[in-house]
């Protein structure tokens, strides 16, 4: 669950991040703390199984694209003909 935070500052040049509980609103917050349950699921968790579908799934849509694209060009015909 996500928590308020807010930074003091220790007096050498650093701050220290301190949880505020009381405060609900975290759109108001300067600072917001992520547990591990809410980045549980983030783009950067993957495992190299999940990369490889992941990229498998790109390479794929690429490859239709560009076989669309070849598609149209051979309908279109060349404009260089004279």
């Amino acid at each position: 669950m996500a928590a308020c935070a807010r930074a003091v500052d220790q007096g050498d040049g650093s701050f220290l991040l301190v949880l505020d509980p009381a405060a609900t609103d975290l759109t108001a917050c300067t600072y917001v703390v992520q547990s591990g349950e809410d980045i549980a699921n983030s783009f950067t968790m993957m495992t190299s199984e999940d990369g490889g579908y992941f990229s498998a799934g790109l390479i794929t849509c690429w490859a239709m694209a560009y076989g669309v694209k070849a598609i149209i060009k051979i309908l279109k015909g060349s404009s260089n003909e004279s």
